[in-house]
């Protein structure tokens, strides 16, 4: 077995172990989510029981007071010192009251619009004879009227009678307090405030997550470019000592061959200098110039087509690229996505022919431009996470290679990448669609 080379039981276990972690990782969200949900019902439950203790209580205090009311208010007519008692007791009481005559004539009432005031004794008792009465002091007697029936369909009014006679004097209506409106409104509150919360700390944790990732992208960036930057100095340099001494010495070394050898170092330097230019492009705000978005695209297809592995069967890449406007774009980043992209198909064909299509259309202004294969497809699931960084279904690789296409085309060109259509045995498409000037 080659020394670095896994064998198949090992890409085998590796898979598994991958799988595993996945299923663990989505388990926890998943268990997550219904402890968040119990906890929500719980809450939401208790509270909601707790209010209605409270109500009853309320509720029942309420009624006692106003039966009180109702009960000591004939005896209070006759006694100066009940009388009294009587008023300080209706001056305390925190909810809507009105006690109304026999004939349903409205003669006192408490914490109901318009204020007692407003309406003279001498007016209540001509309306109560039958008799007219100003038109303003009809429209206040009316709102209390209506304020009597909204009391009525809560609770029952209290019949007042006399105590010897039990003959009929009036009824008292009344109704909740508005503290008992408003405790009725606390499981909803509640339940909101603890959904707000928990949005807040998915949002915040959300947040932590990606600013990671992105400090990861940019360290990982710039420590690549400055590793690079190095060997390319160098590389440079000899370059440049060759050449000098083929012009000083000139017969030494076949000029031919060393022309050769020069080409061939120039376009490695040029290659490894665009790796460099791209990952330092990663960690800070790239230059975007108008670009031939097809010619662009040409020269990545012509470039990845000799990297296509000849040894394991036919592989065929074809394009169709159509003229489009130039667009602002970042030339060596944009390179980087789409070289990404096809790796990525590439990687994906699992039979023979393979086969890999490339287009590109104009679209609202800008560009459209494909990528399809005819490879092992994506599930839905893995469709959801395929643009999430460190998430691959290779046994080796990194899983960066869409997420930081994603970030080329979304974040630095605000364009959109995403998955098209990919069906599971039959192949996958992603798009990259960038906006018009």
């Amino acid at each position: 077995m080659t020394a670095g080379v896994p064998s198949a039981r090992t890409r085998a276990a590796r898979v598994r172990d991958a799988q595993r972690n996945r299923s663990r990782s989505e388990l926890l969200r998943a268990s997550l989510f219904v402890a968040s949900l119990v906890m929500l019902g719980g809450v939401f439950l208790f509270t909601h029981w707790m209010v209605q203790q409270l109500s009853k209580q309320v509720s029942a205090s309420s009624e006692l007071l106003a039966r009180l009311c109702a009960q000591a208010s004939f005896p209070a007519t006759r006694d100066s010192t009940l009388q009294s008692i009587l008023k300080g007791v209706i001056a305390d009481i925190d909810f809507p009251m009105v006690i109304a005559d026999e004939h349903g004539v409205p003669r006192a009432w408490r914490l109901v619009d318009p204020d007692q005031a407003l309406v003279s004794a001498a007016s209540l008792d001509s309306l109560a004879q039958g008799l007219p009465i100003a038109p303003v002091i009809r429209a206040r007697v009316n709102s209390v009227y209506a304020r009597i029936l909204e009391l009525d369909r809560k609770h029952p009014p209290i019949l007042m009678t006399q105590p010897l006679t039990r003959a009929t004097l009036g009824r008292l209506h009344y109704g909740d307090p508005p503290l008992l409106e408003r405790l009725r409104w606390m499981p909803y509150v509640t339940v909101g405030g603890l959904i707000a919360l928990i949005g807040v700390g998915v949002w915040g944790l959300e947040t932590v997550r990606r600013n990671e990732r992105r400090n990861i992208w940019v360290g990982m960036a710039l420590e690549t470019a400055h590793q690079l930057g190095t060997p390319l100095s160098s590389l440079m340099g000899w370059v440049e000592l060759l050449r000098g001494r083929m012009e000083e010495t000139p017969g030494s070394v076949p000029r031919e061959e060393l022309t050769e050898t020069l080409g061939e170092m120039e376009r490695d330097v040029d290659r490894l200098n665009k790796v460099a230019q791209r990952f330092s492009h990663v960690g800070s705000s790239p230059r975007l110039e108008r670009q031939d978005v097809s010619a662009l695209v040409e020269r990545v297809v012509e470039y990845m087509r000799r990297r296509i592995p000849r040894e394991e069967g036919e592989v065929t890449m074809t394009e169709l690229i159509e003229k489009t406007a130039p667009l602002p774009c970042s030339r060596e980043l944009l390179e980087w996505a789409i070289e990404n992209l096809i790796a990525n198909a590439i990687n994906a064909l699992d039979k023979r022919p393979g086969r890999i299509e490339v287009t590109v259309i104009p679209r609202d202004g800008g560009a459209e431009i494909t990528v399809k294969d005819n490879g092992r497809g994506m599930s839905a699931a893995e469709q959801r996470r395929a643009f999430e960084p460190g998430y691959t279904t290779k046994p080796r690789g990194w899983g960066l290679g869409l997420a930081l296409a994603r970030r080329v085309v979304e974040e630095y060109h605000g364009g959109k990448l995403s998955v098209r259509k990919s069906v599971p045995g039959e192949g996958t498409t992603i798009a990259i669609v960038l906006p018009g000037a």
